[in-house]
């Protein structure tokens, strides 16, 4: 049996969010917008789970897409970060899978 240590700091949480992402960005959405997420202070990790909508627009896309993120600070703290982030246009759903 193998053991395992995790730490407990790490939040994991699941999230629909909806990401701005200018004309011209250098990836496909699903990239840029997981970029533009990791890239919050006290994101551990993302991962993309689905694409929900893309919204086009003159200068931009709004790309909504499902993720889950770990994140070393609380789901507080992070919703109010992703809050606060210029890129991030609605949070429509934070949830903590601790159980």
């Amino acid at each position: 049996m193998a053991i395992t240590q995790t730490d407990p700091t790490v939040s994991t949480v699941t999230a629909v969010v909806a990401v701005r992402i200018p004309d011209g960005a250098g990836f496909d959405l699903m990239t840029e917008a997981e970029q533009r997420l990791a890239a919050i202070e006290g994101v551990r990790a993302v991962n993309i789970d689905g694409l929900r909508e893309i919204q086009p627009g003159l200068s931009a896309t709004v790309t909504t897409v499902a993720v889950t993120i770990e994140a070393i600070v609380t789901v507080d703290e992070l919703r109010e970060r992703l809050a606060e982030t210029v890129c991030i246009n609605a949070i429509d759903q934070l949830t903590s899978d601790a159980t």
